[in-house]
């Protein structure tokens, strides 16, 4: 039965998301606005674009067609509208009314096939170029009715009218793609995995919005994928203070600070962060109390010090070549705000856990 119901359960969402393209029913031809559209990046001098779908879900055959729609003529400047069917033999005009935002669209079969019969499926095509005036904000969404009413109508073939539907599944405009994935670090072979990792927006670098949040998985990656204009939004990612690493912490960690602190081991250029978890005075035995209190007492956290700092590709490389301690130019970041990742599809950033000097990490 949960078989069943799976398969049912695709194929209702298969045909869902078809039927933003297709006649609603078949009655009559249609001419269709898909449920959205991306809109292009302000500034970038391409303009957005619009198909329109024809779809016939009967068997009368259509030689011509003529409606009007309207878009938003306080984002747009005039539109462009190109046939993009493969009929050749054909008769194309539009008239585009600035002041309404309206286009008015004719075309007409003009070969001599009796069995002619317009094709589903993208018909024509519109280029709306911004206003120069227009940066980012709510675009009305594309219509088949407005200010001044038209007649839509197919032409049959013995040169009569016949209905033309105009169904619209939405034809709302949405920031173009946005994709991004964050990878989350212990070391270049291991991977932390439940890192939340907030996407953040901003329209001045000054006040961030989130917009959405993912946690790492297995790989490290966090991936995003929505709606932002890269060319408009100022986009960041952060990591939130509070993460807390139990798991990365045992009584060997003790064990190796002490060592350490003894003289016993010469750090790394990671332990001088990993095996400093009170971050005072270098690595001393007060680290190694610190770590075998916080185990003896059941500790979740440490008193005064985070469990993690967060640090980019480039100073967590800088840090892994030294041997020397590099906390002084390199503190690292309990909340970690990344630079701006605009015109980026991905980057590698990295975590040490205090107290965790055998370097088990985040997992």
């Amino acid at each position: 039965m949960k078989k069943i119901l799976l398969i049912l359960s695709v194929f209702l969402v298969t045909i869902t998301g078809f039927a933003q393209q297709v006649a609603p029913d078949n009655t009559k031809p249609y001419l269709v606005f898909d449920a959205s559209y991306n809109l292009a990046p302000v500034a970038s001098g391409t303009n957005t674009q619009v198909a329109i779908y024809y779809s016939n879900l009967n068997a009368t055959a259509i030689k011509a067609v003529q409606f009007r729609f309207w878009y938003d003529k306080t984002v747009f400047d005039s539109p462009t509208v190109t046939y993009t069917g493969s009929e050749t033999n054909s008769l194309f005009n539009t008239k585009v009314n600035t002041t309404e935002g309206s286009v008015t669209v004719t075309w007409v079969y003009t070969g001599a096939s009796t069995s002619f019969n317009i094709v589903n499926g993208s018909m024509f095509n519109v280029s709306l170029p911004f206003k120069a005036a227009y940066t980012n904000g709510a675009v009305t969404a594309m219509a088949f009715t407005g200010a001044t009413a038209y007649p839509a109508y197919g032409a049959l073939a013995n040169g009569t009218d016949t209905a033309l539907g105009l169904q619209n599944y939405g034809g709302v405009f949405a920031e173009p793609v946005f994709n991004y994935a964050a990878t989350v670090l212990n070391s270049p072979t291991n991977p932390s995995t439940g890192i939340p990792v907030i996407l953040q927006k901003s329209s001045d670098g000054n006040t961030w919005t989130d917009v959405m949040t993912v946690n790492t998985v297995a790989t490290g990656v966090a991936a995003f994928t929505t709606n932002l204009d890269q060319n408009y939004w100022q986009i960041r990612v952060k990591v939130a203070p509070g993460i807390v690493a139990p798991a990365a912490i045992a009584a060997a960690d003790a064990d190796m600070i002490a060592q350490i602190a003894t003289g016993l081991q010469a750090p790394t250029g990671i332990q001088f962060y990993t095996a400093n978890p009170n971050q005072s005075n270098g690595i001393t035995v007060s680290d190694s109390y610190t770590v075998f209190s916080r185990l003896a007492q059941g500790l979740t956290a440490y008193p005064t010090t985070p469990d993690i700092l967060f640090f980019t590709e480039a100073q967590y490389n800088t840090i892994a070549a030294a041997s020397t301690d590099q906390s002084g130019t390199i503190p690292g970041a309990v909340t970690f705000l990344s630079a701006n990742i605009n015109n980026t599809t991905a980057a590698n950033y990295y975590l040490l856990v205090l107290g965790d000097a055998n370097g088990t990490g985040h997992n």
